[in-house]
């Protein structure tokens, strides 16, 4: 019975807690995701599915750092392929309102591709946009209809788009 009145009593503070959580910005994000690559290789496009993970820093005026690991799995005319992708980036969010937050991004970092036993490494710039749509206080719905992927491969630019859905968790509190 004691149990009970001391879980009940608990149970009652969690509104307010979810209310002070919402008022007070987190200092990082975590976002996990699913991922679909619509990849140029040269002549010919392929599609690839993978995951992404996404910790951001916010920085505050809307301003985000993050670091973006993203892998790619399927195949191309010769084989399996799979990528490997690892970058830095800045992101600005623009236009918000509590139940709808855009964002704009820039990143560049590395990108290493492995198909039919050949591995290379390749530049990357991207660049697109991404909505956060809040369904709890501690997780929104991330959604990145559009980013357009510059690589440099074997010094050719490829141009792949990319789209995400996942979750973003915050981290902490200020």
């Amino acid at each position: 019975m004691r149990f009970l009145l001391i879980l009940a009593l608990a149970a009652s503070t969690l509104p307010a807690r979810a209310q002070q959580s919402r008022q007070q910005p987190a200092i990082a994000t975590l976002t996990v995701a699913y991922t679909y690559l619509w990849a140029d290789q040269g002549g010919y496009r392929v599609n690839l599915n993978g995951w992404n993970v996404r910790p951001s820093v916010l920085l505050g005026r809307g301003y985000s750092v993050f670091f973006s690991s993203t892998n790619y799995y399927g195949a191309n005319r010769k084989g399996s392929l799979n990528a490997h992708g690892y970058t830095l980036g800045v992101a600005k969010s623009v236009f918000t309102t509590p139940h709808f937050k855009p964002a704009l991004f820039l990143e560049s970092g590395d990108v290493r591709v492995s198909s039919a036993g050949a591995i290379t490494n390749e530049a990357l710039v991207a660049t697109g946009a991404s909505v956060s749509i809040p369904l709890r206080p501690w997780v929104s719905l991330m959604v990145l209809p559009a980013e357009y992927v510059f690589l440099y491969p074997h010094a050719d630019w490829r141009n792949d788009l990319n789209a995400k859905v996942g979750l973003t968790f915050p981290l902490g509190h200020r």
